[in-house]
């Protein structure tokens, strides 16, 4: 008997933890419109500061991070990536902070509206 109520409390402390780093019940939604000059991204985070928020660019990636604050450690919780489309000028990427609402810009490159070509074939 006495095991089992040891092994339950184990089970519920690391549910605890799991929970604590997974950012609790935090369930971000995505959405990308197109707009006239960039792509817009919308990512409902309720109830997580701004402050908590990360937005990073790795290649081709926009990955959303959440700080989680678990006694002293501070550790990342990834809620959602998206691929970044090639018509965007990565350097310009921008992101605020609105009541829960991330928005995230990305601005279309100058070469988006249509950059065309002919390319000459050389003949050995």
């Amino acid at each position: 008997m006495r095991a089992e109520k040891e092994l339950s409390k184990r089970l519920a402390e690391t549910a605890n933890v799991i929970s604590s780093i997974n950012g609790g019940s935090i369930f971000p939604t995505f959405k990308t419109t197109t707009e006239k000059d960039h792509y817009r991204l919308e990512v409902s985070v309720p109830s997580v500061a701004p402050d908590d928020i990360k937005v990073e660019v790795n290649g081709s990636d926009l990955m959303v991070y959440q700080n989680v604050h678990v006694d002293s450690y501070t550790l990342p919780n990834m809620l959602g990536m998206i691929k970044i489309s090639a018509d965007v000028e990565l350097e310009n990427i921008s992101a605020e902070f609105e009541e829960e609402l991330l928005i995230v810009i990305m601005p279309f490159s100058e070469l988006s509206g249509g950059f065309q070509k002919e390319i000459d074939i050389y003949k050995h």
